[in-house]
């Protein structure tokens, strides 16, 4: 298992908490960014270079909905710097959220919101990754 990073698409606390917990459970973790400088094949580029590293055993990081859209078959899970596990189930939605958030964008939060909504969504993101790499405590089920 690997903690595979976006590095264009995820904030740095995120980043930071991948690397934190990497350490803690000896869990290798790598990131991808800027792969190509031509912006036509930017994405097809970044997409092909992601799709050579990743394998069913290891956990993505991104913002990129596009992108996790097209990876959804090649990882353990995908997972969205706002604590958010995209799967097949919910990208549909994701994507419908974000075209009308372009066309609607919402009003600008407080600061004190804005920072309340950032901590909310490191601490999201913490528990859902290290609930997709702790091993699973069966000992109360016996």
């Amino acid at each position: 298992m690997r903690i595979i990073i976006d590095y264009d698409s995820t904030p740095r606390a995120q980043r930071k908490v991948c690397e934190a917990i990497s350490k803690e459970y000896q869990i290798p973790v790598e990131g991808i960014s800027g792969l190509a400088a031509d912006d036509a094949h930017y994405a097809e580029d970044r997409k092909a270079q992601i799709n050579e590293i990743l394998t069913l055993d290891d956990i993505f990081v991104t913002d990129d909905y596009d992108l996790a859209q097209d990876l959804l078959d090649r990882a353990l899970s995908i997972l969205s710097p706002k604590g958010i596990v995209i799967c097949s189930a919910n990208i549909e939605s994701l994507l419908y959220e974000r075209f009308l958030k372009s066309k609607h964008p919402e009003k600008p939060l407080s600061q004190e919101a804005a920072s309340r909504r950032h901590h909310d969504e490191i601490e999201r993101f913490t528990t859902i990754l290290l609930d997709l790499i702790a091993p699973l405590n069966t000992e109360n089920y016996q």
